[in-house]
């Protein structure tokens, strides 16, 4: 399997496709099998580049605590090992923390940016809900913990899907990589520590925004922020989209990101 050290951490990763290059990241207690329904389709037109964080998947288990800029930074070593010097970067929930940091402190390396389903720093009810999850982690089996979590993940049309979060519930049970319970913590603090309020005029990349009306996680009033914020920004809202939209409306999120990826 690929893996490439930058610094002290050897990250997992896999490719697919030619031409100018993605670069997915994913969100937290997540890894790169989270894009499975978008690499095979984007491929067709890109060079993909999926990976996996530190502390998650089938990269290694981070040495000592850090913070989105850590993980930012470790994005643009793997880009420099790869040779990749400029990408369109696409960041999903705390993966799109992770992007708005990379493109703040990078901009020569972001050609397009795309952030779904994120936000722009924490606040107390975030707080409250990302510590609760940590703490049920140390207390619940892991189906209790899916059963548990699942709805803040999935909107009420969700549920009518037949099958659907059944389907996503055992996927979460059967992973190999499911976190322990100290490093998903660790994760947890790392995605708190993000604020970027304050430098979103400083992203200079085209820059689509995708949020679902319905999420609960990271709700609508961030993607307005992030709007009115960064410098010629796009909105599209993803109408009956929870925090899952790339699973649950992925032909539309697909459809609208590749649109604006293949903009000259």
């Amino acid at each position: 399997m690929p893996k490439v050290r930058v610094g002290q951490i050897e990250l997992f990763y896999e490719q697919d496709g030619q031409g100018d290059p993605i670069v997915w990241v994913h969100g937290l207690s997540l890894d790169h099998w989270v894009w499975g329904l978008q690499t095979p389709l984007f491929a067709r037109h890109f060079r993909c580049l999926a990976f996996d964080n530190r502390d998650a998947g089938q990269s290694d288990r981070s040495p000592d605590s850090y913070t989105i800029k850590t993980l930012a930074d470790d994005a643009i070593g793997l880009m420099d090992a790869l040779a990749i010097d400029r990408a369109h970067i696409v960041g999903l929930s705390m993966g799109g923390a992770i992007a708005q940091e990379l493109a703040i402190a990078h901009p020569a390396r972001v050609k397009r940016l795309v952030l779904v389903s994120t936000y722009t720093s924490s606040d107390r009810r975030g707080a409250d809900v990302l510590h609760s999850f940590a703490l049920m982690r140390t207390r619940f089996s892991r189906e209790e913990y899916a059963r548990a979590t699942m709805p803040w993940v999935f909107t009420y049309h969700d549920y009518l899907t037949s099958g659907l979060v059944e389907s996503v519930t055992t996927r979460f049970l059967e992973d190999p990589y499911f976190l322990p319970e100290e490093v998903y913590a660790r994760q947890v603090e790392a995605a708190l520590s993000h604020f970027s309020e304050d430098r979103l005029g400083r992203i200079t990349a085209p820059t689509l925004i995708v949020n679902g009306d319905e999420d609960l996680m990271t709700p609508m009033r961030f993607a307005g922020t992030l709007h009115e914020q960064i410098p010629g920004a796009r909105l599209a809202v993803i109408h009956g989209g929870g925090h899952a939209l790339i699973l649950t409306h992925a032909a539309e999120f697909n459809r609208v990101v590749l649109s604006f990826l293949q903009e000259s």
